[in-house]
């Protein structure tokens, strides 16, 4: 009779290093989920900057907010209006801001959550953007400057993660996405 030296892998062993792998998997994705959303936070950031810049050199052209916006507080009522002339619907077609994925025709310029980014201007053209805005005053309350405009002519800002959407809360744990 023969006897097989073949040495194989008992249930056991097998069972344990399937555990093994599924606590390290259990470890890992979590850990994607914050980097996916650190990814998220630093690509809205770049185009809050990039779309103020994009609003300041419109203004800097044409002597004016885009399209006139109708803006009450300094906020931008007909945000979607505005997202047109800044890609190329102007009398002069000139693009300010390059769009990406993140634009929509009815809803404008979108974060990466695939909400519209909100605009805050200097409604009365005094170098300045006035405390009594929610955003601004929330922002500045965390950062210990209660009562203070905001030195800017335009500012823009995401709500990020949009499962929150109260200003104070968003301020409070920095999730909100500035570009002051």
């Amino acid at each position: 009779m023969k006897t097989s030296s073949c040495k194989r892998f008992t249930l056991i062993e097998l069972l344990v290093v399937i555990a093994i792998i599924g606590i390290l998997a259990g470890l890992v994705f979590p850990a994607l989920g914050t980097v996916r959303n650190n990814a998220k936070k630093s690509k809205a950031s770049s185009e809050c900057q990039a779309m103020k810049t994009a609003i300041v050199m419109y203004e800097s052209e044409f002597s004016c907010w885009p399209g006139n916006v109708g803006s009450k507080d300094g906020l931008v009522t007909n945000y979607v209006e505005m997202c047109k002339i800044l890609t190329g619907k102007n009398s002069k077609k000139t693009v300010f801001f390059e769009v990406g994925v993140g634009y929509d025709e009815n809803k404008g310029i979108l974060d990466p959550w695939g909400n519209p980014y909100q605009v805050i201007l200097d409604a009365d053209y005094d170098g300045k953007i006035d405390n009594s805005v929610q955003a601004v005053k929330e922002v500045n309350g965390v950062n210990n400057r209660n009562g203070q405009d905001l030195r800017n002519k335009v500012a823009v800002y995401s709500y990020g993660d949009p499962s929150e959407t109260d200003l104070s809360k968003l301020a409070k744990s920095k999730k909100l996405v500035i570009s002051w």
